[in-house]
């Protein structure tokens, strides 16, 4: 059974052989393996599940469940609506819009567990327990309690994946990490990612950022933002059923026509080749 809300879908379902699901999430669901055991598996690559494995599922059909004994799924569907700006919230949604395309962007999608830090899985358990709990209850703040609850799950996913993703970088200068980190979490957001902006608020002389941030990355400021967007681009193309429109909306592009021309610049190929990529 599926509960739908208009920021964020549940299921709840039992499989003695994996089937194909329809959905039309914008971005990925979260797995909870509730009871069961398998294989997951990516590119016939596969890794053993049990109880409390938890994974991330994107959208496009490049992920499978190899089941030896029947299992209970917990789906968490992420849409695209979960991050609209909501007047009478006290929470600001907004910059976890931008945690969500930091996952899609920056996820390796090969098999196995989302998250490998032995504390962080035991929080991400107790964390997806209180959804089961608040799902199963459906009373008056259940549907808010979940909301809440799921910004902490975006939040431990992405300070996962950024520490994987700077494991293989030795900075000499623990300021550039800070940096980069700082963009990568507002990469939607244009007006943060200046040279004016950040020389001021990293404490870098304006006139010597852009040549400090080369001599610590080895690439051009402005190539590094163009990437950052390109990487997401290519991962929302191959793994959402978002439209090139909205995906070139949302990361400040013109139109889907300046995403294709850079993206083709930037990487060699186009969107739709990208897209193609997963399909074939």
């Amino acid at each position: 059974m599926e509960q739908i809300h208009d920021t964020f879908a549940i299921e709840i379902a039992d499989y003695s052989e994996w089937k194909e699901r329809n959905r039309k999430n914008n971005f990925f669901e979260l797995v909870y393996i509730l009871d069961g055991r398998g294989f997951h598996s990516v590119n016939h690559i596969v890794y053993p599940y049990r109880e409390n494995g938890i994974f991330l599922l994107p959208a496009a059909r490049c992920h499978m469940y190899i089941i030896k004994k029947k299992t209970r799924f917990l789906f968490l569907r992420f849409t695209g609506s979960y991050f609209m700006s909501n007047p009478n919230s006290s929470v600001d949604y907004s910059k976890w819009f931008n945690s969500l395309n930091f996952i899609i962007g920056n996820h390796d999608y090969l098999s196995g567990e989302l998250i490998d830090v032995p504390e962080d899985r035991l929080q991400m358990k107790r964390l997806l327990d209180i959804i089961l709990y608040e799902y199963q209850r459906k009373e008056g703040y259940s549907s808010f309690i979940i909301q809440n609850t799921l910004v902490s799950l975006i939040a431990i996913i992405s300070r996962n994946i950024q520490d994987k993703k700077f494991r293989k970088h030795h900075f000499s200068d623990k300021k550039i990490a800070d940096i980069l980190n700082f963009i990568d979490f507002n990469i939607l957001e244009p007006d943060k990612l200046t040279v004016n902006y950040l020389s001021q608020n990293f404490n870098i002389a304006e006139n010597y950022f852009s040549e400090y941030f080369k001599r610590n990355t080895s690439e051009k400021f402005q190539d590094y933002l163009m990437y950052s967007k390109l990487r997401i681009a290519g991962s929302r193309a191959k793994f959402t059923a978002a439209s090139f429109k909205e995906i070139a909306s949302e990361l400040g592009f013109t139109d889907s026509s300046h995403l294709n021309r850079m993206m083709k610049k930037y990487t060699g190929k186009g969107m739709r080749e990208t897209r193609k990529e997963i399909q074939d």
